[in-house]
């Protein structure tokens, strides 16, 4: 089934989303609603959704920083747009982010079924171009992405470098990573800095923040955060644990 996630402040709104959709009907999943933005990109890092139905303006972080954040890290999820026509204008200003599609909220019950729909048609005529990509390209572009965080893990990598570097699309790539390994490609670039986190910790007797920025994580704090949020320890006690 397709996994979506949900994020609008009104309550009215969130209710119609539990309550009113058949997503059932669509072969979808709705994981979650949440009621402001940074509580749906906290959501998003656990659950991984197919598409993400965003509010455009809420407290915290609004849509348009979301549709960024998805656009930067994690193209291959499709974002549908909900909006009053108030900030209808506002929305549009989205379109860069390459938002799939916008509904009305005074619509939902009626058109984002049809939105859903169409993201679903595109997800399917996306795994078709990879399939037919993968019979005919002469090269194994899945081999080539692993290998390029490999050797480049250690700094700052971005989708738009990946796909410049492989000469293909920036979506291919994200979307072929995640068919190929059943995770996003930044989660696989976390998991590999994490990885070698810990033989740092183990190894050597550098500080946190010389860890931090050996692994390509500018931001200690950030780096702390996700050590933690993947061991369940923080990088202090991880090194003390396993140097007893």
């Amino acid at each position: 089934m397709w996994k979506i996630m949900a994020a609008d402040d009104e309550a009215y709104i969130r209710e119609a989303l539990q309550k009113l959709i058949d997503w059932e009907k669509m072969d979808c999943r709705l994981l979650s609603v949440s009621s402001n933005g940074r509580e749906l990109l906290d959501n998003m890092e656990d659950e991984h959704p197919d598409i993400v139905i965003t509010d455009i303006q809420m407290p915290e972080v609004d849509g348009l920083e979301i549709c960024k954040y998805i656009y930067d890290y994690c193209p291959e999820i499709k974002v549908i747009i909900l909006s009053a026509h108030s900030d209808f204008e506002y929305a549009k200003k989205a379109i860069k982010y390459n938002v799939s599609d916008y509904v009305l909220k005074i619509s939902i019950i009626e058109e984002l079924p049809e939105a859903v729909e169409k993201v679903i048609m595109q997800f399917e005529k996306n795994r078709e171009e990879i399939k037919k990509k993968d019979m005919d390209e002469p090269s194994n572009l899945y081999t080539q992405i692993v290998q390029y965080i490999e050797e480049r893990y250690m700094n700052k990598i971005t989708l738009d470098e990946i796909a410049d570097e492989l000469h293909v699309n920036r979506s291919y790539v994200s979307r072929l990573y995640k068919n190929k390994s059943g995770i996003n490609l930044f989660d696989a670039i976390l998991e590999k800095r994490i990885e070698v986190a810990k033989e740092y910790l183990r190894a050597t007797e550098m500080r946190t923040y010389e860890i931090s920025a050996a692994v390509g994580i500018e931001d200690a704090g950030y780096f702390s955060k996700m050590f933690k949020k993947k061991t369940g320890i923080s990088p202090k006690d991880y090194r003390r644990n396993e140097t007893i």
